[in-house]
């Protein structure tokens, strides 16, 4: 009795030890592949936004945590509403972890609505994790007259927009179909700096946004009540702005709360990050693993308070679920929205 319980421990000693080894085997490959090498962290958006904020604070911290302690840089590459830099991530980049890409937040949804020269599949990049989880929000700036998404009913709004692939685009157009707003948007700037720029120049009266990306990027418009809150994209009501009313509480239509509800799902990823379809699988691991790290580090955290942001990560698990929940829309939702941002 006691020589068979012997023998089962040491057998279970040694499923352990070689498990052990195994692991540390991997952690030893991963650290030889990554030691003296260095990360391009590449984002679809121009300097000065909110996704080159987040993209930089990552660089700055993920090698820290990723064995072999790589360097990182960071590379903007903005064009198309994002998809000039989601094509290079697919087709052009290193497909062996060196590359990390920081999407716009519409990323996996454009392939759905608006295909053409779309070349991914954003079910095959690898979600690294999720920054935030970002509530967007349609605005005016105070000089507009147009202060409730009740005006913008009544009276011609220019908006600026980057691409017809964004958001900046989307979300008023589909509000002048859906809500029966009249939102004019001026097509052409290259991020968030340029777009705000021109709202206080008076070229446009304001533009879609991220609400937790504005509070940084604008902290004096936010503190000296400088913006009129139209509208805001979340399945409810952030705590933030409870005054402001959802597109989904706006919808007219059954089907227009549907399309709101899908443009919502964006909140999830928000502020995500991948690495490219080709990136082997243990790389992978050990990049998601190095982003739940860093996003949790003190320093990040204190970098992301000084400047009014707050951190509220999402696993690249919970990423990738919420990317193939949005590509598999139901076609009858689809086609709607394409008509609607189709028209001319």
């Amino acid at each position: 009795m006691r020589a068979t319980y012997w023998i089962a421990s040491c057998r279970v000693a040694g499923v352990l030890a070689i498990a052990l080894m195994a692991t540390t085997a991997r952690a030893d490959a991963i650290a030889d592949f990554y030691g003296g090498r260095t990360i391009t962290v590449v984002i679809a958006s121009g300097a000065g936004g909110g996704y080159d904020f987040f993209g930089r604070a990552l660089a700055k911290y993920i090698g820290r945590f990723l064995p072999g302690h790589p360097n990182a840089i960071v590379q903007n590459m903005p064009g198309a509403g994002g998809t000039k830099m989601a094509n290079y991530a697919y087709n052009v980049a290193p497909q062996d972890g060196t590359m990390i890409g920081v999407p716009l937040a519409p990323t996996p949804m454009v392939q759905v609505l608006t295909p053409k020269g779309i070349k991914y599949d954003a079910t095959r990049f690898h979600w690294i994790g999720n920054i935030e989880q970002s509530v967007g929000i349609l605005f005016t700036y105070q000089t507009s007259p147009t202060r409730t998404i009740a005006d913008a009913m009544k009276r011609v709004t220019p908006m600026a927009g980057s691409g017809k692939n964004s958001a900046t685009y989307q979300t008023p157009v589909l509000c002048n179909a859906l809500l029966g707003t009249k939102f004019k948007v001026v097509l052409g700037y290259g991020g968030a700096a340029q777009m705000e720029l021109a709202i206080e120049k008076g070229e446009v009266d304001g533009r879609m946004g991220v609400w937790q990306t504005l509070k940084t990027t604008q902290p004096a418009w936010i503190r000296d009540r400088k913006v009129n809150f139209l509208a805001q994209s979340a399945l409810e009501r952030s705590k933030q702005l409870p005054d402001t009313p959802t597109y989904i509480e706006l919808a007219k239509t059954e089907e227009g709360r549907k399309i709101f509800e899908f443009l919502a799902l964006q909140n999830l990823t928000g502020r995500a990050v991948f690495a490219p379809p080709g990136a082997p699988p243990d790389r992978v691991a050990a990049l998601r693993h190095a982003f739940d790290q860093a996003v949790r580090d003190p320093g990040m955290l204190a970098d992301m308070a000084k400047v009014g942001m707050e951190i509220e990560p999402t696993s690249g698990e919970e990423v990738q679920k919420a990317v193939d929940r949005m590509i598999a829309t139901p076609p009858q939702i689809v086609a709607r929205m394409q008509a609607i941002l189709d028209q001319k």
